[in-house]
């Protein structure tokens, strides 16, 4: 029960570390996200509110994807679609990986640490998609 609690407060951390990025990514989908979790009554609630943020944040790495892509030259682009590539073979063994480690946990508490766990990662995804976009921007957006 330590390690639960510990993954929550972790997990936390994370949630509001993310958070507190002036012009992160997805704002809003972490917003819905927590308020969804905050009114969960079941556990079939808080899993669904994990795997709505997670499809949301779905879409939002989409978005970051195709902005990174813009501009880019031939050859940045090809390896930056390789590069995608091996990271979405990556996400499925992961994936799979976390649904056969919690499956065999006792309690229905760990379908909501795997949903936590899979939309943690798509999350922190696009936001390193959006930050890699932005790492050039040496003037701070001011053009």
């Amino acid at each position: 029960m330590k390690t639960l609690a510990w993954y929550a407060v972790c997990s936390m951390v994370s949630f509001t570390a993310f958070s507190a990025v002036a012009e992160m990514p997805g704002k809003s989908i972490d917003q819905r996200t927590q308020t969804c979790s905050k009114n969960a009554v079941t556990t079939i609630d808080s899993e669904t509110c994990l795997q709505n943020g997670y499809a949301e944040w779905d879409k939002e790495l989409n978005v970051q994807y195709q902005a990174l892509l813009k501009g880019q030259s031939a050859e940045a682009k090809k390896a930056i679609v390789q590069s995608q590539r091996d990271w979405l073979t990556y996400q499925k063994s992961y994936f799979a990986a976390l649904d056969s480690f919690y499956r065999q946990q006792q309690g229905t508490i760990w379908g909501i640490v795997d949903a936590q766990a899979k939309l943690d990662f798509i999350r922190a995804k696009a936001i390193e998609l959006n930050t890699w976009q932005g790492s050039t921007d040496v003037s701070g957006g001011q053009g």
